[in-house]
């Protein structure tokens, strides 16, 4: 029986052994390739628990993204240092929030994730993705980013939005350190003029 419980123990400390030099050569390979990364193009599939949308986006570090969704509403989400808007351009109507202490904050902030990557004792791999979990103790948000495992190229993330429900964002075709020359601009729609 003793020798059963030793066994189980030496297994089991064995085994945490092996899963933290693994997460150490993963943050490692990582925290050198993202550290090249200045901007990610990407096609999107985003589902919550009500409808699913697609679109594309483009982010630029540091703090900037914009999305682009398809549908009637012709609908844009930009982001610009510290500031959210959600445009409906065929309403012509613009909703801002702010950035900080969101998910976006750490997704957005190239340094962030490289910084709180470095402390995270447990990634999981689930479906060829590693999914890390980051925590924000001042707001309670929380943020899932998933990575795949053999390009280590970021494939999504998941977080909890504006309304409260769990939001997971899938990333697809991503082309990383494109050419484009995107402005992120807000449009300022004037409600009192007719026409554009």
């Amino acid at each position: 029986m003793l020798k059963k419980i030793i066994f189980f123990y030496l297994f089991f400390f064995i085994s945490l052994s092996t899963q933290s030099k693994n997460n150490e050569d993963f943050v490692e390979k990582f925290i050198t390739k993202f550290k090249t990364i200045n901007n990610i193009k990407f096609d999107f599939v985003q589902t919550n628990d009500e409808l699913v949308e697609t679109g594309s986006c483009f982010l630029s570090y540091p703090k900037k993204l914009i999305c682009r969704y398809v549908g009637n509403d012709q609908k844009e989400v930009v982001i610009k240092n510290n500031t959210l808007a959600i445009i409906k351009r065929k309403y012509r109507r613009v909703y801002y929030y702010r950035v900080t202490n969101s998910p976006f904050a750490t997704i957005l902030d190239k340094d962030k994730i490289t910084t709180q990557i470095k402390n995270i004792k447990n990634i999981s791999i689930q479906d060829n993705l590693l999914i890390i979990k980051f925590n924000n103790l001042k707001d309670n948000s929380s943020l899932q980013l998933f990575v795949n495992k053999d390009t280590l190229n970021i494939a999504g993330w998941e977080t909890i939005g504006y309304d409260q429900q769990s939001i997971s964002f899938s990333i697809k075709n991503s082309e990383i350190n494109v050419d484009i020359k995107e402005k992120f601009e807000i449009p300022n729609f004037d409600l009192n003029r007719n026409g554009n």
